[in-house]
């Protein structure tokens, strides 16, 4: 049996800087890298929505951080499951927000990239229906952009 685990959660994020977000990803990578966690973390006006998975332990570990950030409010767990395998085996942190900087518009990149793979997935675990959920739902909601956005992807 793996001891790999998996949780998600939303949250509204408190107003933050462009500086301030990739400080918060920057750490949460290295964080993540250090105890063997993968995942991802979405972000679109104002609030978050992250799932991450890895040793059972090292995920907890995780989930204190979390609980303890002052960096957002209303957290609402929406998973807490084992799982047999990782849906983000080379993430320590895939984030993904309308690019506003060229930090945010590589990690989009990535993120853009992997969308295929996922959306084929004949089955997912009930951790990738969530992120796809949250996916789905935000790209619905993301304003309109400007016609020199035209050649951007979110």
């Amino acid at each position: 049996m793996s001891d790999l685990h998996a949780m998600a959660y939303t949250s509204i994020a408190y107003p933050m800087t462009q500086s301030q977000l990739a400080a918060l990803l920057d750490g949460a990578r290295r964080f993540n890298a250090e105890v063997g966690v993968t995942g991802v973390l979405l972000h679109h006006v104002g609030r978050f929505f992250q799932y991450f998975e890895g040793p059972e332990h090292a995920v907890r570990d995780v989930h204190g951080r979390i609980l303890r950030s002052t960096r957002h409010h209303s957290l609402a767990f929406l998973l807490d499951v084992p799982i047999a395998s990782r849906q983000f085996p080379a993430w320590y942190m895939g984030f993904c927000e309308p690019p506003v900087d060229e930090f945010q518009r590589i990690a989009n990149a990535e993120w853009v990239q992997a969308m295929p793979i996922t959306r084929t997935t004949m089955e997912r675990s009930e951790g990738m229906s969530l992120v796809m959920s949250y996916w789905s739902r935000w790209v619905a909601d993301r304003p309109a952009r400007s016609p020199d956005d035209a050649g951007e992807t979110a």
